[in-house]
Parts: C-alpha cells; sequence; structure tokens
C-alpha cells in the first residue's frame, strides 16, 4: 500500500498534467480530496515546486498583455503584487509579447479590406489583455 505522501503526490502530478495550475490552485485541489492531510499537503506541494513541476511564474509566459496576466494570476489566487514584481523582474516584455501574438494573428487572417483587418487586429489584441495605448502604437508602425 501506498504512503500518504505518494497518493498525494500522484494526485497533484495527475492535476498538473492535465493543466499548468499556480500553487494556490493546487493546494486548494488538494485540500478538497485530503482534508485531513493538510501538513503533507503542504509538503508535497513544497517538493513539487522545488523541482520545478509547479512554478506560478511560467503563468507569466504566454504571449499576451499585462491586464489579462493580472487578471489570471487573481483568478488562480496570486498575490498581485506578487505578479506585479514578477513583471517588473522578470524577462517579460510587454512589446515582445504583443509582437509575438501580431504575427501569430496575422498569419491566420483572411481579411483583404484594411479597415476591417485593422478592426480584427483590434479586438484579438484587446481580447489578449494588451492596453489600447500599445495596440495603437503597434498599428501604427
Amino acid at each position: 500500500m501506498k504512503s500518504i505522501h505518494d497518493q498525494i503526490w500522484e494526485t497533484a502530478l495527475k492535476k498538473i498534467q492535465v493543466r499548468p495550475m499556480s500553487t494556490y490552485e493546487l493546494q486548494k485541489k488538494l485540500l478538497s480530496k485530503y482534508p485531513e492531510e493538510e501538513e503533507m499537503m503542504e509538503k508535497v506541494v513544497k517538493e513539487m515546486e522545488n523541482v520545478q513541476l509547479i512554478n506560478d511564474h511560467h503563468l507569466i509566459q504566454k504571449p499576451i498583455g499585462k491586464i489579462k496576466i493580472m487578471a489570471e494570476c487573481r483568478r488562480r489566487g496570486l498575490d498581485s503584487n506578487q505578479v506585479e514584481h514578477c513583471l517588473l523582474n522578470e524577462e517579460w516584455n510587454e512589446s515582445e509579447s504583443i509582437e509575438k501574438s501580431l504575427s501569430e494573428k496575422e498569419r491566420t487572417l483572411n481579411e483583404n479590406d484594411p479597415r476591417k483587418r485593422k478592426m480584427k487586429i483590434m479586438m484579438f489584441l484587446q481580447s489578449r489583455g494588451f492596453r489600447t495605448s500599445l495596440i495603437y502604437r503597434h498599428l501604427s508602425e
């Protein structure tokens, strides 16, 4: 029979294989399944952080804007001050992110009318959480 540590580890591993989770999300899921094993659950989560199986900073790696990153992190239970600190200290660059998103959208956009094309790109970038002023700056270049 497996130890409770191994059971929690396997459950956590299955959860993060489905989709990346923040530390908070994983703790919440594990706590709902193992409410009497809070100490062991915290130990497993720490071990997973130490071996980089869960990393809250990976949420910032997507080519999305600051607004969407902040909203996504709040939804996933991360402190907004911590996220703001990460955005300032990490290699994240909003201009690079908008360029990646812009090139991604332009490859799939099948619109010949320049005005409609610009509007579709603007709506796409806004849905990705980029600031309007940054979108206008990039579209005018």
